[in-house]
């Protein structure tokens, strides 16, 4: 018994030491320079509605050869050590004769003393090697230091949103927000602003050119995410309450807790208590990464999602494709929607979020032509038609003329061959398009903002005045008021928004109780 315990722990040990290798490099290699805040986010959020290919694709680069790897190397350590403890037990010697320069020399090979500690150290070393470079790979260290660094950053300039700080118009104005997955302005060509040799979202771009699109430069450049805002819902968290998605590594699981940030008010909550009605739009399960919790805590979102879909017979019991339905099917939903909604005579918030151009490579649907070289560039072209077509139905509707659009990306594509070509030192930045304002921008280009900064620029797009035209973290845009990553530059920024907040963990994050 004693020994088959050494050899079972020898085998947890060789298999997680590489299983944590792979995991690391296929990490890196599916998700791009993913954040050590992501993963703790995910780690701390249920599975549930997760694309189950992600599952697949893990098993088959990780633990499958991760299994391949341990197999052999325990079966030559048990014959190794069995082969020891025989020879040992026979009291006699297995050595290797040779001669050097007619001197006969031998070289014990067995029994060799305390073989069994030496393959329980040389596995625990494997581990501890194992996971230290993969530490070292998503910059753990930092993280750590970062946390172990209090700053009061974000206490000193968080303003608190309340509708006491707004001044509605007479007549509320309603809102479309389209959140782009991983749509950045980077695909336009190098001509417009972008780092690709040929433009990938033409429509888009034109959209944006003729309507208000904030950019850093003098061209084409959006938001900049910062730290906390790099993955979907980090953005959506971010884009709608001007703040960062941070959860400390000590914190339980997020599925213990009822209630998903109560110390934060944002667009939902604001808009709910002002008499709107808010509305969510996906094609994917609500309940990944905590966004059914977030929409419905905050501002009583009405939720259509994949199994929406299903319980109101629009596909099958049996249907998924990508996430759960395609994004042609989704814009055909919200057609339906919008139609039902804006009958109602009451202001309306309306939210969606694509899928197709999730990484790696997107959705190729019907719909999609061979434009290009690469699938993830023709599920992009796919997708900017399909907006644009979807833009164009909106225009034409009696509710357009009171109703202000949005068009954001998400976050930065984590899909790294796509963007391999991109030079390091091109500031990648995520799209925007603000159709239908109710206000005229003091300027839109050269005014760097990140992506938290889209909160007060939504409600003043709506023509909500804004007290100081700041709210939690974000600056209006279409103020002249200077933006946070203009006053302190995206390294002290993100260095600030890193380190630990006592004032974010134990009144926004935590119970106000």
């Amino acid at each position: 018994m004693k020994k088959f315990l050494s050899y079972f722990f020898v085998t947890i040990l060789i298999f997680l030491s590489r299983l944590v290798s792979l995991a690391a490099g296929w990490a890196l290699d599916t998700f791009g320079n993913i954040s050590v805040d992501e993963i703790i986010f995910h780690l701390k959020m249920p599975l549930e509605g997760t694309n189950p290919d992600y599952f697949v694709n893990f098993a088959k680069s990780c633990v499958l050869p991760a299994l391949t790897f341990t197999l052999p190397v325990l079966l030559f350590i048990i014959v190794f050590l069995t082969i020891n403890e025989k020879v040992s037990s026979l009291d006699c010697r297995l050595c290797l004769k040779f001669s050097v320069r007619e001197k006969t020399k031998r070289l014990k090979l067995f029994p060799l003393r305390f073989l069994k500690p030496v393959v329980m150290l040389g596995t625990l070393v494997f581990l501890v090697y194992s996971v230290t470079s993969s530490a070292n790979a998503i910059d753990l260290t930092s993280y750590i230091k970062a946390q172990a660094t209090s700053s009061k950053f974000i206490e000193e300039n968080y303003v608190r949103p309340s509708n006491d700080l707004l001044t509605y118009p007479e007549q509320k104005r309603n809102l479309i927000y389209i959140f782009l997955e991983s749509v950045e302005t980077t695909f336009m060509s190098k001509e417009e602003g972008g780092a690709f040799d040929y433009n990938c979202i033409p429509e888009l771009t034109q959209l944006a050119r003729d309507n208000i699109s904030f950019s850093g430069n003098d061209q084409f450049h959006g938001g900049i995410p910062t730290v906390g805002t790099t993955w979907t819902m980090g953005a959506m968290f971010a884009q709608t309450t001007a703040l960062p998605l941070n959860i400390p590594i000590g914190m339980n699981s997020m599925s213990e807790y009822q209630e998903f940030f109560p110390g934060v008010t944002g667009l939902g909550d604001l808009l709910d208590e002002a008499g709107y009605k808010n509305y969510l739009c996906i094609g994917s399960d609500v309940v990944f990464g905590g966004r059914k919790n977030y929409f419905q805590q905050h501002g009583n979102y009405e939720i259509w999602d994949y199994y929406s879909a299903i319980e109101n017979k629009k596909i099958p019991e049996d249907y998924y494709m990508w996430w759960g339905y395609e994004d042609s099917k989704l814009f055909d939903y919200a057609k339906e929607q919008l139609l039902e909604i804006s009958a109602k005579g009451e202001p309306f918030n309306y939210t969606m979020l694509t899928a197709d151009t999730h990484f790696e490579d997107g959705y190729y649907c019907p719909l999609c032509e061979d434009e290009f070289d690469t699938q993830y560039a023709n599920v992009y072209a796919c997708s900017s038609r399909q907006l644009n077509a979807f833009i164009q139905w909106i225009q034409q509707q009696d509710f357009y003329e009171n109703t202000t659009v949005i068009l954001c990306g998400d976050h930065l594509t984590m899909d790294m061959d796509f963007c391999e070509d991109v030079p390091e030192s091109y500031p990648r930045g995520v799209y925007n398009a603000i159709l239908n304002s109710a206000v005229e921008p003091a300027t839109q280009k050269d005014r760097e903002f990140t992506t938290m900064d889209m909160f007060p620029t939504t409600l003043a797009s709506m023509g909500i005045e804004i007290q100081g035209d700041r709210l939690g973290l974000g600056v209006n845009l279409f103020s002249d008021q200077p933006t946070l990553i203009q006053e302190y530059g995206i390294d002290q920024l993100n260095e600030e928004l890193s380190s630990k907040s006592t004032f974010y963990n134990s009144e926004l994050l935590y119970s106000k109780e």
